[in-house]
């Protein structure tokens, strides 16, 4: 596994009511890039900055029962992707019985932040994933981390521009999709 750091959040240029999240590798230099909405966003940005909002939001308020229970954070681990969106487990530590949770994972990030617990990736995901800065502040990001309407849309353009190499590319990352969907 790979510890993974908050480097920033940003809104999304194509939609005011998504932001992006940037994590880096905590000793190196890959990165990774995870939708989220707003109010996620908000908790994270607070958690970030130590404020702590008038009432509780929903990450307060898991935190909160956590405690009332007696109930550890461990982590967040990042373990998979499916069409483009990120999939987290949280795992909890309650005496000696430990249990993994499923988590939204803008969701598991804002609860990490606040309870101050690291998150993790696979080092295969993270491999797979990373973005890679290009020339002129550009990046490059993974086909595997796009979601598949996005997909279908370059193709569709890649195939005006008469691109067929691209196109044959995400042809056959859509094709893998809806193979491994019709397998489970």
């Amino acid at each position: 596994m790979v510890e993974l750091r908050v480097v920033d959040i940003v809104s999304k240029v194509a939609d005011d009511r998504a932001c992006v999240l940037l994590l880096q590798e905590r000793a190196g230099l890959r990165k990774i890039m995870v939708a989220l909405g707003l109010a996620e966003a908000q908790s994270i940005i607070f958690s970030r900055q130590g404020k702590v909002p008038p009432r509780p939001l929903t990450h307060h308020l898991v935190g909160s029962l956590a405690d009332a229970f007696g109930i550890k954070m461990l982590y967040v681990l990042i373990h998979s992707i499916n069409d483009g969106t990120f999939c987290s487990s949280i795992l909890f530590e309650r005496g000696d019985e430990v249990r993994k949770v499923d988590s939204r994972t803008s969701d598991a990030i804002a609860l990490a932040l606040l309870s101050e617990v690291p998150i993790f990736i696979t080092e295969e995901l993270l491999g797979r994933t990373c973005i890679r800065d290009e020339q002129n502040g550009a990046i490059s990001v993974p086909i595997n981390a796009v979601k598949g309407d996005i997909l279908r849309q370059a193709m569709d353009e890649a195939v005006r521009n008469e691109n067929y190499e691209l196109a044959k590319a995400l042809k056959e990352e859509l094709d893998s999709r809806r193979a491994a969907a019709t397998d489970n």
